[in-house]
């Protein structure tokens, strides 16, 4: 029971991975292929962190996959954010050179 309830973790994961760089490929602009990226990423690590942590089962497991997915949801809209906040700056130096 385990093995199939891991199992569909991390299908439901790699999915919504392959659906963020599916979203990175397809969207125009910069701020579209972000909010796919940080969404749909940080969603299936999730769960593929959850079932790594059903995999194993132990203590040590849940305590670090409950960090790293602290880690993640800190992280990601933070660099999402930064990224956002240099492509501002950016495209005014560029209006403003011109």
């Amino acid at each position: 029971m385990t093995t199939l309830i891991t199992t569909i973790f991390f299908f439901f994961g790699a999915f919504f991975i392959l659906v963020s760089a599916i979203g990175l490929v397809r969207f125009p602009d910069l701020y579209a292929r972000m909010h796919a990226v940080t969404k749909a990423t940080s969603f299936g690590l999730l769960l593929l962190i959850i079932g790594t942590a059903i995999f194993f089962n132990t203590g040590a497991v849940w305590i670090k996959a409950l960090l790293v997915a602290v880690f993640i949801y800190l992280t990601a809209p933070l660099a999402s954010h930064s990224i956002a906040q240099s492509d501002k700056k950016w495209e005014k130096e560029e209006s403003e050179g011109n």
